[in-house]
Order: C-alpha cells, then sequence, then structure tokens
C-alpha cells in the first residue's frame, strides 16, 4: 500500500514549525509501543497530523499518521489486522463492526465536511435537477449525503447527472477540466478545486450550504457526525491509557491548528494533495471537533437511522449495540 509519509525533507521542514510552535520533537527509543493512526485524505487529518508531532503521547511512543487513498483501502487494511487505529466515516465501523470485525468507535473529528463547489451559483438542492454532478466514494460518505438528501426532498434522482470517482483529487481534476456543473468534495479540496479553477480561468463559487440544506431536510442541528476514528477492540483495550491521552493531544492539536491555520496548512501539505493557501481557507470550513463517540449518539443514531430507511447496506444491515462506543 502506498501512503502519504513524511521525508527527510519534509521532516525537517515539519521540525522547524514545530520549534517555531515552541514544541520539542520526540526523542525516539527501541522500547516504545508502535501507535500508529491510518487518516483518511481528508481535512480531520490534519488534527492527527498535529497531534502525533506535538502531543504528550509522542513523547512515550512512536506516534505516527499514514493515510489511506479510499474507503476500500481502509477495509482491506482493518480485514487483514495491519490498520489498528484509524479515521473512517461514521457508517464504516458500524458496517465493519457488522461484517465480524472488532471495531468499535473512539471519537467524531468533523461535524460536515463535504462541500458543494459549482460554476454556477446554485441555491437549493432542486437546484440540482439537470446539473452533472461529480464526487468521489460512490456508496460511501459523500454519496450516502448527498442522495439521502435528494430522496427526502423527493427530488427526482435520475434527473441529476452523478458520476463517481476512486479518489478526491481526481473529481476535482475533472470537474475543471471536463462539463460538470458541481462538484460534492471534502475539505480541503473543495478549497483547492476554488483555488485552482481561478488560476486556470474556472469560475468556481460555493453553492448552497449543505449542513444547513441537511438541517432543514431532516430537521435538528446542522450537523452530520461525519467521520472520525475507530479502533480494534482488543488494541483499544490494551491500551486506554494510550487512548486517553491521545484524545486530549487531539483537543490541543485541535485549539493549535484553529489557532495557527497557516503553520498547520503547512503541515497539512505533506498529507493532502492541495498546497497551503487552499488548506489554510479549508480549516473554518471543516467543522473539525473532537469529541467522544459516546457524547454523540443522538445524533449518530439519527444519523443511522436515516440510513437504515434508505440502505440499511450501508451499516452491515443492523444499528450497533452499546458496546460499539469504546469511550
Amino acid at each position: 500500500m502506498n501512503y502519504s509519509n513524511l521525508d527527510r525533507r519534509s521532516f525537517l521542514k515539519l521540525s522547524s514549525v514545530i520549534a517555531l510552535a515552541g514544541v520539542a520533537p520526540p526523542i525516539f527509543a527501541a522500547d516504545r509501543k508502535i501507535f500508529t493512526v491510518y487518516g483518511a485524505p481528508a481535512l480531520p487529518s490534519l488534527t492527527i497530523a498535529v497531534a502525533t508531532m506535538q502531543g504528550q503521547l509522542a513523547k512515550q511512543a512512536d506516534v505516527a499518521l499514514k493515510i489511506w487513498r479510499n474507503p476500500d483501502q481502509l477495509r482491506a487494511g482493518v480485514a487483514s489486522g495491519e490498520f489498528k487505529v484509524m479515521m473512517s466515516p461514521n457508517n464504516v465501523g458500524v458496517n465493519l463492526r457488522n461484517q465480524g470485525q472488532k471495531i468499535g468507535m473512539v471519537n467524531i473529528l468533523t461535524n460536515g465536511i463535504t462541500k458543494l463547489v459549482s460554476k454556477q451559483m446554485l441555491d437549493a438542492p432542486e437546484k440540482l435537477v439537470g446539473k452533472k454532478v461529480i464526487m468521489p466514494f460512490k456508496n460511501d460518505m459523500p454519496d450516502i449525503t448527498f442522495q439521502s438528501l435528494l430522496k427526502q426532498r423527493g427530488i427526482d434522482e435520475s434527473k441529476v447527472n452523478i458520476t463517481y470517482t476512486a479518489t478526491s483529487a481526481e473529481a476535482v481534476s475533472l470537474f475543471l477540466t471536463k462539463d460538470f456543473d458541481v462538484a460534492f468534495l471534502p475539505e480541503p479540496l473543495a478549497s483547492a478545486c476554488i483555488l485552482r479553477g481561478k488560476k486556470m480561468g474556472v469560475e468556481v463559487v460555493r453553492s448552497f450550504d449543505f449542513l444547513h440544506a441537511w438541517a432543514e431536510t431532516f430537521g435538528g442541528k446542522p450537523v452530520i457526525p461525519q467521520a472520525g476514528i475507530i479502533a480494534d477492540v482488543d488494541f483499544y483495550k490494551a491500551n486506554e491509557a494510550e487512548f486517553a491521552l491521545f484524545h486530549q493531544d487531539l483537543q490541543n492539536a485541535l485549539n493549535w491548528v484553529k489557532a495557527n491555520p497557516q503553520s498547520a496548512a503547512e503541515i497539512g501539505t505533506n498529507y493532502f494533495p492541495a498546497p497551503a493557501p487552499a488548506i489554510a481557507e479549508a480549516i473554518p470550513y471543516a467543522n473539525l471537533t473532537v469529541t467522544k463517540g459516546s457524547e454523540l449518539k443522538e445524533e449518530l443514531f439519527k444519523f443511522y437511522d436515516m440510513l437504515m430507511r434508505y440502505n440499511p447496506k450501508l451499516l452491515g444491515g443492523k444499528l450497533p449495540d452499546e458496546s460499539f462506543f469504546l469511550c
């Protein structure tokens, strides 16, 4: 598997960023625990990246972030036993558990990261009718939320022409070079798409706010607890102290990211196919959070209930039980 990792030059650059922030890099030792997090190619992994470099856990364990390219790679890593701690769309952990994998939820890292950009302003979901839409990951989180919104609002899906790609970067490239009207993209790729469009002479704008349309459609708050960290249950139980420390590291990292968007964006260039200005631009739009899964049960089960109505296969056919929430 190919992961976004740090080469020597990148490590030195990141070390200088950390030094500016007043944080000393960890000293490596042979007997330290291995704590590798497999992150998604989306902005919440920036919180993880900063935590792995600046956090307290990094002082006592070898903490690292590696990025998976698509949800199929994530599932394969879990099935093989290689992935023990990973960021995933919130339905994937439930699905894996219902397929027999010993997986539980640790936290949620974004309350809605997928954004709608278009070549002409669209002010309501109904304006999607007759449009050509491109998005990554068929039958995964972007597609799940998009299709559910259309169905709930009574919009004829056959009148919205959707094309899928294997990666978010591919969706950006095709949107800017072909005759697509709309792209549904996770941050920071939505922001990167807007900035790259300017350089190419292609006008790209942010259309209606998807989260507000979601709240208007389904009721409740403009929140989709979209993705977070899941973990192998046995690994979690064997390392509960480390997970508790890492949770605090993530909260501190998120505060640092929000207070230092430019420095955080420089770190992000080592993990995302987006330039630093796009990553910095994306931070306010990414609805980043660090919230234990158990604290979001109401919102999560509301989302799961919606999936069970529209496509129960996305959860593996049933809702999770209480033991799914590890903390």
